[in-house]
């Protein structure tokens, strides 16, 4: 989730995660579903006064305007999509009828596109106006006739806004170069399986991880069935799971939340009712936390066991924190005095942000309530209390009932261990970090017992995007990782496993940078001999004296043999969301800087992806649907990744290793729309009255694509990489259990909605075979073979016209938004039926909705608005035929299937032709089966 190339920005991120917070099971996934309507396009530059620009963001591979400037080998059957906004002035509006665009030839031809705000005769598409981040904008999506071949376009925009501004000059035009005409190229591949191999342990795609935690009752059942079927015949494919995130709370209002674990709290912490000002001291009425007695913490404790004066005691609520001292504990009062503080009593938020839950989700146990103000002890720290409820009714779905490895993720100091009492810090104290870490390791290692040491167990989530992840300094991650994964370890070693089997590392960086990682200081300090800028010489774990005796011997192992130095490190995890190249170069740069550091202790670290996609931000332009509806292009998009690691490792085995997971958003995809996972959600109308009857959860072509390829391996031979315009054409092989596996692709990195109209013949011989007959499978993946991408565009069309808004919709919609944001009941209530008539037809209304949700104190009005929200967000239902049809589609198939002899040298010839963004899988069986 990158803005440009990495995460969004973090003012939709809290309007989504308020939102969020606010519902329930299936009203979160709706909340989160919703975070598609307010994304940004793309990026404005900062300006004094009012203008009207061209949204640019760079392609990655989604960009915006595209195809973008300067772009080359742009598909024939290129659609267009651009965003206007009007930056500086929330109250313009773009007018639409201003609107006039057109595609000039260098030979001076000019296409009209747009006329007058209507889309021309022979094109398709359509103009949407709304809103982000306060910014007027006008979304504009065309499909002209087909383009000419080799030809340099200009995008010719003229537009203005009701207050007279004019398009930018700069924003004007823009120009880009179409693909060759259709032609076959012809590409040949040679190996030999007796040729030297890559081994790559483990397996390339083998999971994924989503955004939320202890959600999966309600919303992932059917997906882990799914999973579990391709499992019964490829045991590799989607057997790794990534939670977010394990330290969690729900105590503040965050983003990336949904029922998180809330798992340690103190015995001491109380929740300020009131606050007293009193010369230099403040007086602190004091009642129990919501919830305590989930943590086993008695109702009505006296303070005096729990505070003492001259304790340190740390204050906080949803937005500040202040650290002060005990001065007087009057338990007849129930009021703790502690010295002034700032700011000032009545600039914290002591109420709760809503009314405490009165009953449990029935599909997420534990009643938490959100916001308030508590104080807890600071100096001396206090007691850990635990509530395992989430954890274990997550955990246990996913390992023990579907069998899936999971990474166990501290990403920061858990509930009031944190320094300041918020997530995504450290700790106030690494000793006592240092135990509950080692008592929920403990927790987790019992449950599961041998199956543990199988886990991934990681440490921290993307703390180089700072504030939004880690609100501590680059010292501080160190002295955390150090304590965390000892106590990991020490876990283990507590129940008599070997500590040397844990696979234990992490750091998780969101690497918006590119290749640019901020990795170097980390690694030095985890080598036992590595040196940079900024990297503790020391392991703060074994440096402490207060853990004498309580170390895990594998640290105090490497720790003694080096004077002090290094952490273990198994892998690192770096975050892509990116064109196949750049993801592939992201990890390939991480472990060389490895090696860079340190050769020799580095020389088998893993390097993983545990988030990884093309991207998930959900831009308007449908060329991102398109990317995950089976097109073909994510298939060839995971498998272009994949090669790349293997080419690379294929030049030093040094790089043959690591695991790769696909990020999915915690709802399954609702029917046609929504972005990367594997499985699609459908509302289907069995009886015709236009009503669900049913929801029914199909295979995406991904989750067979990557069924496929998790049969592969270990031992790879890797195809060399054939350039052909945008295209890349390339494969790989594997051998085992006398069965051949290849993999033939063709990918265009920027051709998201596959519309080029290349095709490529590859033909592979193949030697080392022994002689003799073979039976040979093909599985083709493209946008006509096993999916149903074809088909699901005319029914996604057919949704689409029915609810296109004439200019009269919009007015209306734009009124009844006024309306609702004006504060008068009778307006609002007239706003909330009005929209509701509109239905689907409103749903371009949702970012400001969400907008408004976000910000509501009211919770009668915000559940009326949630109410509206899901009445016309919903995917609409299909018919049965429609769903009959679509799932007969979603069935993994051979596309062709025959019998071939390798000659007596043993040789075999195999020939087949890839369209642009297509994979083709063969299995070729032994004499024998």
């Amino acid at each position: 989730m990158q803005p440009a190339s990495g995460k969004p920005a973090a003012c939709n991120f809290l309007a989504v995660y308020r939102l969020a917070a606010a519902t329930r099971a299936r009203e979160t996934a709706l909340a989160l579903a919703l975070f598609a309507l307010v994304q940004a396009a793309g990026v404005l530059h900062p300006v004094a006064a009012a203008e009207l620009r061209l949204a640019r963001r760079p392609a990655d591979p989604y960009g915006s305007p595209r195809p973008g400037a300067d772009e080359a080998h742009v598909p024939l059957a290129t659609s267009l999509f651009f965003d206007l906004r009007i930056a500086g002035d929330g109250q313009d509006v773009i007018a639409r009828a201003s609107l006039n665009v057109s595609l000039r030839r260098d030979d001076g031809v000019e296409i009209a596109l747009v006329r007058n705000g209507q889309v021309a005769s022979g094109v398709r598409g359509w103009l949407r106006s709304g809103q982000t981040d306060g910014q007027p904008q006008l979304l504009v999506y065309l499909e002209p006739q087909a383009l000419h071949p080799l030809t340099r376009y200009t995008v010719q925009i003229m537009c203005r806004s009701h207050k007279g501004l004019e398009l930018l000059e700069a924003d004007r035009s823009w120009q880009f170069t179409t693909e060759a005409a259709s032609s076959e190229c012809r590409m040949e591949f040679a190996f030999d399986l007796h040729q030297p191999q890559v081994t790559w342990q483990r397996g390339l795609f083998t999971g994924y991880g989503t955004t939320g935690f202890c959600i999966s009752q309600a919303l992932r059942l059917a997906t882990y069935a799914r999973m579990a079927e391709v499992r019964r015949w490829s045991p590799h494919a989607w057997s790794v799971q990534r939670h977010f995130w394990l330290t969690g709370r729900e105590h503040q209002a965050t983003f990336l939340m949904g029922g998180l674990p809330n798992l340690v709290r103190e015995r001491e912490t109380r929740r300020v009712s009131g606050m007293q000002a009193e010369g230099d001291r403040v007086g602190l009425l004091l009642e129990d936390f919501w919830g305590h007695e989930q943590y086993g913490i008695e109702s009505n404790r006296p303070l005096a066991p729990d505070y003492h004066v001259g304790d340190e005691v740390l204050i906080y609520d949803a937005q500040r924190s202040a650290r002060t001292k005990v001065v007087q504990v009057d338990d007849a009062a129930k009021t703790l005095w502690v010295s002034a503080f700032q700011p000032e009593p009545t600039a914290w938020e002591l109420a709760y942000s809503r009314p405490p839950p009165a009953q449990p989700d029935p599909h997420m146990p534990g009643l938490f309530a959100s916001g308030g103000c508590h104080v807890c002890k600071f100096s001396p720290p206090g007691t850990a209390a635990y509530y395992w409820g989430r954890l274990d009714q997550e955990y246990d779905l996913a390992c023990s009932r579907f069998g899936q490895r999971l990474v166990v993720n501290f990403a920061d100091a858990p509930g009031d261990l944190a320094l300041d009492g918020r997530n995504w810090t450290t700790a106030k104290d690494y000793a006592q970090l240092h135990e509950v870490v080692r008592q929920i390791a403990g927790h987790i290692i019992d449950r599961y017992g041998e199956r543990s040491l199988d886990f991934v167990w990681s440490v921290f989530n993307e703390p180089d995007l700072g504030r939004l992840f880690w609100r501590a300094d680059w010292n501080e991650l160190q002295r955390f990782y150090d304590y965390t994964t000892d106590a990991v370890l020490r876990a283990f070693e507590d129940r008599g496993y070997d500590a040397q089997r844990v696979f234990i590392g992490g750091l998780e960086l969101g690497g918006i940078f590119g290749t640019n990682l901020r990795l170097r200081e980390f690694l030095a300090h985890c080598s036992p001999s590595g040196e940079a800028a900024g990297a503790l010489e020391h392991n703060a774990a074994f440096a402490d004296p207060r853990l004498a005796g309580r170390r895990s011997q594998r640290v105090e192992a490497l720790c003694r043999a080096t004077n002090g130095r290094g952490a273990p490190c198994d892998f690192i995890s770096i975050h892509a969301y990116n064109r196949s190249k750049l993801m592939a170069d992201k990890l390939i740069r991480a472990k060389q800087m490895a090696l860079e550091v340190d050769p020799e202790y580095f020389a088998t670290l893993w390097v993983n992806s545990h988030e990884s996609c093309p991207g998930w931000d959900l831009p308007p332009d449908p060329a991102y649907a398109d990317s995950y509806l089976g097109n073909g292009y994510f298939s060839t998009w995971c498998a272009d990744v994949a090669r790349r690691r293997l080419a690379r490792a294929s030049e030093d085995p040094r790089y043959a290793n690591g695991e790769m997971l696909l990020t999915f958003w915690a709802w399954p995809n609702p029917g046609l729309g929504g972005g990367c996972d594997c499985v699609r959600e459908f509302r289907v109308d069995d009886d015709g009255d236009g009503r669900p009857d049913r929801t029914e959860t199909l295979p995406m072509p991904i989750l067979h694509f990557l069924g496929l390829l998790g049969q592969f391996g270990p031992q790879y031979l890797v195809l060399p990489e054939h350039q052909q315009g945008g295209h890349v054409v390339s494969g790989f092989a594997s051998q085992g259990d006398g069965v051949v596996r290849l993999l033939l692709y063709s990918h265009h990195m920027f051709d998201t909605q596959s519309r080029s109209s290349a095709a490529f013949t590859a033909v592979v011989r193949l030697a080392g075979l022994l002689p003799g007959a073979r039976r040979v499978r093909m599985y083709r993946f493209d946008r006509q073979n096993n999916s149903y991408y074809e088909l699901a565009r005319a029914l996604r069309a057919e949704q689409d016209a029915a609810v296109e808004l004439s200019p009269q919709d919009e007015q209306q919609i734009e009124a009844a938004l006024t309306n609702l944001a004006s504060g008068d009941a009778d307006a609002r209530a007239a706003a909330l039926m009005q929209l509701h008539r509109l239905g689907p037809r409103a749903r371009g209304a949702l970012p400001r909705l969400l907008g408004l949700a976000a910000t509501q104190q009211d919770p009668a009005f915000l559940a009326e608005l949630l109410e509206l929200m899901r009445s016309i967000s919903g995917s609409a239902p299909i018919t049965k035929a429609q769903y009959d049809a679509l799932a007969a589609r979603a069935r993994l198939q051979i596309s062709e299937q025959w019998q071939q002899v390798v000659t007596p040298d043993g040789t075999l010839c195999l020939e087949t032709v890839l369209p642009g963004n297509a994979a083709c899988l063969l299995v070729l069986d032994t004499p024998t089966q």
